[in-house]
This record gives structure tokens, C-alpha cells and sequence, in this order.
């Protein structure tokens, strides 16, 4: 900061001294001076600038009472209220000013400085020795604005017998130091040292987190983030608490040349994992591990991995690491080759569920998929090629191979009275080779294979219809499709592996297939019809969505009862998304009975009110209908809440309420200030739910950072 302050005030009196060597250091820019009087003593070769005196050079400005610089010991003296005003914004401030030609050595009486952002640091004396190090005495520093009345202190504050600042290693050092909070001392340190603005990344603690939980008792969490190399770093998290002892964690990040890699885990030696209705026996070690790279190793490639393993089901969810019921593994490589796609990859799952069985759980390896397709012939059309090879190995199950390729046609047009045609004509044939039961999964059958050949010819037309009426546009399309294959295809001697959950909705109405997969084929004579409609007028009011039906000549077995769509005539499906006004964002989704037209979906999300009082409603109700795996009779509320008291204070409120079983799910409440001078979150979360030997849970978590004290810096200072 002195260096800032001092360093146009050889060149600016050299100037007018005429001195040779100040003068060529004056040249580096223009200094205007200007004063209510300035002398030349040629006896003792000083300059002396007195009255109202003004130095400026470009953005930067220095006021002054008395300016004098001396030929004989190459030494500037300011006296009297001076003031330098950087382009930045900073200010700073001093009683008088003594400094060395060279500016490596000079003096600040009563220093004080006002930088952007409202940071202010003061000090009985400034000191600046030999050009690399910075010292204040009797030195405060807070980044808190006062009070209008100026009587209260800052919200926090640091002070200190004694500051220093290195420019080399720039770091900043604190001796004798306590941190005041509204004028009350709560900490105090003989030492500690924290870098400087100016720098981005540096090893050192990071901002803690403390709380509590209903299971583990009292928590802090200590981060201390250590900077490997400019392109490395590792973070340790130990969490220390009152119950269960100390969870280590950490985190490793590398950026390379060619992609990302980060790497995080955790570890502890606490009660035991028990199943639903035991007690913990003893204690064990218990743990996680999470990795994740992505990369393009060259032009048109990409490869990546994603790891996720725990020791057991609730771990992850009784420490905070996540909530998930099951754990996806995977590493893939791939190629895009103009409108190819190339791409291999192998899949591992790890289950959470009380239920889960692991040797169950299929491992994926390889998955093997091309995707080609050809320019446009003339006529435009496209040829399409897809294929993929799979294999599937359970420890315990079933075992499956299957080798797919489908090769297609596809012919667009436009009608005459602008309608959309698209013809596809394609066919598939599927080889399956398996050693186990199809029916119940389980590793007795022998080996057998299977193969089909699933041919198809679709239609699709739409009449996308474009209008307005004063300020608002409106789009209005009716569309529909055909579909035409054999009524066979599916056969239970074929495993079902990726096709076991079935949902007919609005999103995949006009879809060759409704199955998530290629296992079961949704085949026969089908067409879908519906009309899809979009309205926006002015100030961003919106009305849209979409509504249909389907046929289907013969009903298909292959469709689980009750889906709604195992008779001639589909259930309805539709969306709506409402937008009247900035208060209200409402969507929903739904299907209706074809023949007694009650709801056997509804699913409602609803935002409404001002930008300070926001509220968020859910509402999910499906039928007691099976879907492949289990009946799904499901209701459930979701509400939040979010409140903008201020503009520095937010609260939010979050409930999740089973409606079917009348009992609360969860609860969340959560709190953020935001000051000038720091940064205050606060959490609390309950869960009402038993998992293993992870009962209902209540949380509470709390942070404070402090700025430019590992927190967020509200403005980066000048370097001295």
C-alpha cells in the first residue's frame, strides 16, 4: 500500500527540478502538478510544493498540504492530510510521509486506508523496508462498513500489535492478533498468517462447518486444503464427532491436458452396520469412495469413468455423503465422426436397498454401440444403421449375451399445404444367448439361445399451424402416427433385462416403442393421434402443451394389465404448462381413464408468488396398477417456501408428506445472510424415515465465513 502511495512523487518533482535521472523515471508517464506555490532552493536542491497541492498521473491522484524532494539524500516528504485516490477506487490516507528515492524504504504516519468493497485498515505507523516487506504497528483491519451514526463497531474486526506484508511469498502476517466481534474480543492468537488477496490458490484452512445430528452428536468439520502444483490439489475434511468419533475424508483434484480427474473418499471406525430391526454389534470400519474423470484424449473423442462405492447401505446417508439408493460405476470411451457415433463403455451397480441383492445385480460389460447414418440421397433420404452388443453377468442369476442390429430408411417431406411427412421403413434382429432362468432370473436353465427379426414401417405427419392476434403468437399442431409390425415378437424364452418398467405417458405417445429398451418389442398396428399448442404473449405469459390418444388395431400382451393401453383404445395423456404472470409457473401432467375418465396419473407443479415471498407445491398421485415390477399405488405432497426478509437475509422451509401412509417424510429448513463482511448458512434437516440401522434423523449444520478470511472476498486490495 506505501509503495501505491508514494510512487509517482520522485518523477513528479524531479520533474520540476529538472533533475536527469528522476526526470527519465518521470517519463514513463506524464505528472501533472499543480500547487499554490512552487520553489527551487538551489543551495540545498529541494523542491518544495506548498498549498493545496495535487499530483496527477493518468487515473491516479495525490493531494497534499506541503510536497518537498530533496537532490542531496534522494528523499520525498508529504506533510499534512495526505491522500492517494487509485483508478481502482482504493483510498489512502496518512498523516505525513517520508520516503526514499528508490522507494524501497519510506515511513506513514497514522496510515489509514479505504479500499473498494468498504474494507478499511488502519495503523499508528507505516513502514516499508528494503521494497519486498510491508509492515503496519497498532494495526486494525475489518471489512464492515460502519454505522450511519459511526458510534457502533463493526460487525468483526482484526487487531494486531503488528501486520506485515511480503510482497515475494505474499503473505500476511498477524502477531499478537484477536478477533473482535462488535467490539468484543472472542479470539486471540500470538501468530497467524493468511495469504494476500492477490492470490488465487494457497494451502491453508478453509472455512469450518459445525452442527449436530441426533446420531452422531456434535460435529465440526476442519477442511485444510493443500495446492500440490498448479494443476493439483487435495483437500482434507476430518469430521470430528461427539459419538462416533473422527470421520477422515479428503478430496483430490488434477486438471491435465486432456480432461479433469477428482477423486474423494471417507473413513472411520464407528458402531457397526446393522439391518432394519437389529442393534449394531461392536464397531467396524466403515467408508466410501467416489472418483470421477472426464477427458478427450483427441479431436472427436471422449472418455471418462464415474466410481461410487460404499461399505454398506446407510453410511453415505448417516454422514452426509449422499442419498442415493443405488451406486452407478462406469468407464466409457467414445467417437463422433460427423453423424456417426462410436462408443463402448462398461457398467457396475451397487444396491442400497434393504432388499437389494448384490450377487443379483447384473455387471455390464462390454456395451458396445454404432450409430451410423448417411448423408442425404437424392430425395432426401437418410440410411441408418444401429447396432450394439451387450453382456450381462450376475455372481448369482442369470447370465445374458445379446447382439443387435437395426437397419433403417428414413424419407422426409413437406406436404403441399406446409404438413410434415416422415416415412421410416426399418428392421432389426435381435440374437440372445443366456445360461439361466428368463422367467425368475435365477442361474438354473442351461444355455440356450434365441434370436428374432422385428421389422417395422412408421408414418409421422404433423400440420404445424402459426398465427397471431395482437400481441400474442400461437402455434397449433395436430399430429399423428403409424405404426405398422407384426403382432409378434415378444417371447418368454427372451430374458427381459432392460424393458422391465413400462409407463405410457404424453413424452413418449408418438414413440415407435413405449419400452425403455429393446428386451420386449411393442409391436402390432398402432396409431397415435394428439394435438400439441403453444400461445406467448407480451411481458413472457405462456400457455402450452399437448393432449392424445392412441389405437391399436389388436391389444398387446406384451404391455403389463391396466397400463393403459392393453385395450383398442388408449387411456388420455397430456401436459399442460401455465405461465399467466411473473406470480405463477404451474405444470401438469396427467393421464385420464379412457372409459370413466378418472385420473390414473396427476402430477402438478406449481411456483407462484412475488420474487420475495416464493412458494413451490408438488403434488403426485398414480393408481394402484402394477408397472412390470410391483403395484405402485403412490401419493405424495411436496411444499416449499422461500422467503427474501430482507435484501441480506433468506429463509426456506421444505416439507415431503406421504400422503397414501398420512406421515411425514422430510422436513428442511435453511437460513443465509449475506453481509458485506461475511457469509452465515445454516441448515436443519429432519428425516422420518428407517433404513438399516439408520433411524429418523435431525441435523443441524452451521458455517460462518468471514471475508477475505477464507471466505469470499468482496473486493481484492491493492497489493500494498
Amino acid at each position: 500500500m506505501i509503495a501505491a502511495l508514494l510512487a509517482l512523487l520522485p518523477g513528479a518533482l524531479a520533474a520540476v527540478a529538472g533533475g536527469a535521472a528522476a526526470a527519465a523515471e518521470a517519463e514513463r508517464e506524464p505528472v501533472l502538478v499543480t500547487a499554490e506555490e512552487i520553489t527551487y532552493d538551489p543551495q540545498t536542491g529541494t523542491v518544495t510544493a506548498r498549498g493545496d497541492v495535487e499530483l496527477s498521473q493518468g487515473r491516479r491522484r495525490l493531494l497534499a498540504r506541503e510536497l518537498s524532494w530533496s537532490e542531496r539524500d534522494g528523499k520525498v516528504r508529504a506533510r499534512g492530510e495526505v491522500v492517494l485516490i487509485e483508478p481502482g477506487g482504493d483510498a489512502f490516507f496518512g498523516d505525513s510521509v517520508e520516503v526514499s528515492g528508490d522507494l524501497a524504504t519510506g515511513v506513514v504516519e497514522r496510515f489509514r486506508a479505504l479500499l473498494r468493497g468498504g474494507a478499511r485498515i488502519a495503523g499508528r505507523r507505516g513502514t516499508r523496508e528494503a521494497g519486498e516487506r510491508t509492515v503496519l504497528e497498532d494495526a486494525v483491519y475489518s471489512p464492515c462498513p460502519l454505522c450511519a451514526h459511526g458510534k457502533s463497531p463493526p460487525a468483526w474486526q482484526i487487531r494486531a500489535r503488528r501486520v506485515s506484508h511480503d510482497r515475494t511469498t505474499r503473505d500476511v502476517t498477524y502477531e499478537d492478533a484477536r478477533l473482535e466481534v462488535a467490539g468484543v474480543p472472542v479470539l486471540w492468537t500470538p501468530w497467524f498468517r493468511h495469504p494476500d488477496p492477490t492470490v488465487e490458490r494457497r494451502s491453508g484452512f478453509l472455512v469450518p462447518t459445525a452442527g449436530s445430528s441426533s446420531s452422531l452428536g456434535l460435529t465440526l468439520e476442519l477442511p485444510y486444503h493443500w495446492v500440490l502444483g498448479p494443476d493439483r490439489d487435495v483437500t482434507f475434511a476430518p469430521i470430528f464427532t461427539s459419538r462416533q468419533g473422527v470421520v477422515l475424508g479428503g478430496e483430490y483434484r488434477e486438471l491435465g491436458p486432456i480432461g479433469e480427474s477428482r477423486a474423494s473418499g471417507s473413513l472411520t471406525y464407528a458402531d457397526a452396520y446393522a439391518r432394519e430391526g437389529r442393534k449394531p454389534e461392536g464397531k467396524e470400519l466403515r467408508g466410501h469412495v467416489e472418483a470421477r474423470g472426464r477427458y478427450r484424449p483427441a479431436e472427436r473423442w471422449a472418455a471418462g469413468f464415474d466410481l461410487a462405492l460404499a461399505s454398506d447401505n446407510t453410511y453415505r446417508k448417516r454422514y452426509g455423503f449422499g442419498s442415493e439408493d443405488v451406486l452407478e460405476n462406469r468407464v466409457y470411451v467414445e467417437k463422433v465422426v460427423g453423424r456417426d457415433h462410436f462408443g463402448l463403455s462398461a457398467w457396475a451397480f451397487q444396491g442400497l436397498r434393504e432388499d437389494d441383492r448384490q450377487g443379483t445385480i447384473p455387471v455390464v460389460l462390454p456395451w458396445a454401440q454404432a450409430k451410423l447414418e448417411s448423408t442425404p440421397r437424392p430425395g432426401g433420404g437418410i440410411w441408418t444403421v444401429d447396432s450394439s452388443l451387450v453382456a450381462l453377468t450376475r455372481t448369482d442369476g442369470l447370465d445374458t449375451r445379446r447382439v443387435s442390429t437395426a437397419l433403417g430408411f428414413e424419407l422426409p417431406r413437406v406436404g403441399p399445404i406446409g404438413d410434415l411427412w416422415r416415412l421410416r421403413l426399418d428392421g432389426r434382429v435381435d440374437a440372445y444367448a443366456y445360461e439361466g432362468d428368463p422367467a425368475s432370473f435365477g442361474s438354473e436353465g442351461g444355455v440356450r439361445t434365441e434370436a428374432r427379426f422385428v421389422p417395422r414401417a412408421l408414418l409421422d405427419w404433423s400440420w404445424p399451424l402459426v398465427g397471431s392476434t395482437e400481441s400474442w403468437t400461437h402455434v397449433l399442431e395436430p399430429a399423428a402416427a403409424l405404426k405398422v409390425s407384426p403382432d409378434s415378437g415378444d417371447d418368454d424364452d427372451i430374458p427381459n433385462e432392460d424393458s422391465q418398467v413400462f409407463e405410457f405417458d404424453e413424452t413418449n405417445l408418438f414413440e415407435p416403442s413405449r419400452f425403455t429398451g429393446l428386451d420386449r418389442v411393442d409391436g402390432g398396428t398402432r396409431l397415435a393421434y394428439g394435438l400439441r399448442f403453444d400461445s406467448r404473449g407480451a411481458d413472457g405469459i405462456e400457455v402450452s402443451g399437448l393432449f392424445g390418444q392412441s389405437f391399436q388395431v389388436r391389444r398387446n400382451d406384451a404391455v403389463p394389465a391396466d397400463s393403459g393401453v392393453n385395450k383398442n383404445f388408449s387411456d388420455y395423456v397430456g401436459r399442460l404448462d401455465l405461465r399467466p404472470s411473473e406470480l405463477l409457473d404451474l405444470s401438469y401432467r396427467f393421464r385420464v381413464d379412457r372409459q370413466d375418465f378418472e385420473l390414473r396419473r396427476s402430477d402438478l407443479f406449481a411456483s407462484f408468488g412475488p420474487p420475495r415471498l416464493r412458494f413451490d407445491l408438488g403434488w403426485l398421485r398414480l393408481s394402484d396398477e402394477p408397472t412390470g415390477l410391483a403395484p405402485r399405488s403412490r401419493e405424495e405432497l411436496r411444499a416449499g417456501v422461500r422467503l427474501q426478509l430482507f435484501d441480506r437475509l433468506a429463509v426456506a422451509a421444505r416439507t415431503r408428506r406421504d400422503l397414501n401412509e398420512g406421515r411425514t417424510v422430510s422436513n428442511l429448513f435453511g437460513l443465509l445472510y449475506t453481509h458485506s463482511c461475511f457469509v452465515l448458512v445454516a441448515g436443519l434437516e429432519q428425516r422420518f424415515t428407517e433404513t438399516g440401522d439408520l433411524e429418523d434423523e435431525t441435523s443441524f449444520k452451521i458455517r460462518l465465513s468471514l471475508t477475505n478470511l477464507g471466505g469470499p472476498a468482496s473486493a481484492a486490495p491493492a497489493e500494498e
